[in-house]
């Protein structure tokens, strides 16, 4: 089982992170030889210490101290956020109730616990919430950002859907329906390059909601060879749009999402790295990052947004490195 312990890339200066980051590839979509859509994105996620949350989504650190596991604690919570939320939020910014990954952004963004787990697609942004109100305590060991090979988690999230398609049509002793052929968009189907993307765009939505809600079939493969799927809401919020933000969640309902991820990807490599920052290369972080314009105000575009644009223009204006 691939275990998530690589060795981190230790960053020494600014110019070493830079050269770091700056050799992701962008984000990219393309076609291959067979008329598929050909994926090249990366992730990323600041940890504000490495020994802190690595990884952990929240609903897993709430359910350590219940009598749930986290998969039946995030539901009981839903349900009273889904009750409640009616009263304070006008219904214009209320998802469908039957929209879970909408509702679960949305309980998500008002600190409610739950498995989805944010990522960027700038790992500058990244590296800007490993820094963010890091404690004395949490600055005593180094930061780190995660990176993930996104187009690699969709490839292999594919196909473990797939043979849990299988299994249920084995159980219900049905025919293999028509429609997704295991080499989906095949050119055989004769499919304009707008048709492909239509029907890769219902893939997803129909993966998605499967891993949301799997049901006994597909919940045990999904247990027994784990799953994490990649996600975003049919309609992003103004925060999560502009912190390029997206989402990974584990469809594994008995496992943690550190064990589903190294279930699902056991025996590929290349597919995540990490960084570690030494206190050195993060004298002026902050205020590079200010400089491009990765601050409060530009990742919340709200009055919270602004309160901390304030106070940290007072910091990197008048504080003891300034």
């Amino acid at each position: 089982m691939a275990v998530l312990n690589v060795t981190p890339t230790v960053c020494r200066s600014w110019g070493e992170i830079t050269k770091a980051f700056d050799a992701f590839p962008v984000p990219k979509l393309s076609w291959d030889a067979e008329g598929e859509v050909e994926r090249e994105t990366w992730i990323f996620r600041g940890e504000r210490t490495k020994y802190r949350y690595p990884l952990q989504p929240s609903v897993e650190r709430e359910a350590d101290g219940t009598r749930l596991g986290w998969n039946a604690l995030e539901a009981e919570m839903l349900a009273e956020f889904q009750k409640k939320a009616r009263m304070h939020i006008s219904p214009d910014h209320l998802p469908q109730m039957e929209d879970k990954l909408s509702w679960l952004a949305l309980a998500q963004h008002h600190g409610v616990p739950t498995r989805l787990l944010d990522f960027t697609y700038s790992p500058y942004v990244g590296l800007y919430f490993a820094l963010r109100n890091r404690t004395r305590q949490e600055k005593e060991r180094p930061p780190e950002v995660w990176a993930i090979d996104q187009a690699a988690l969709f490839q292999v999230g594919v196909k473990f859907s797939q043979d849990a398609d299988a299994e249920v049509r084995r159980a219900e002793a049905k025919p293999k329906p028509p429609g997704v052929p295991t080499r989906f968009f095949n050119p055989a189907y004769f499919a304009t390059q707008q048709d492909i993307l239509h029907m890769e765009g219902e893939y997803s939505t129909n993966l998605l909601a499967k891993g949301l809600d799997p049901d006994p079939i597909r919940r045990g493969v999904f247990n027994k060879d784990g799953l994490v799927l990649s996600a975003l809401p049919p309609v992003e919020n103004r925060r999560l749009s502009s912190q390029q933000g997206t989402f990974l969640f584990n469809a594994a309902e008995s496992l943690t999402f550190r064990k589903s991820l190294s279930k699902m990807m056991r025996g590929r490599n290349g597919w995540y790295r990490r960084f570690e920052f030494v206190e050195d290369a993060l004298v002026d972080a902050e205020a590079r990052l200010f400089q491009m314009n990765i601050n409060d105000l530009s990742l919340f575009p709200d009055i919270e947004g602004v309160a901390g644009y304030v106070r940290q223009n007072a910091r990197l204006l008048w504080g003891e490195n300034a």
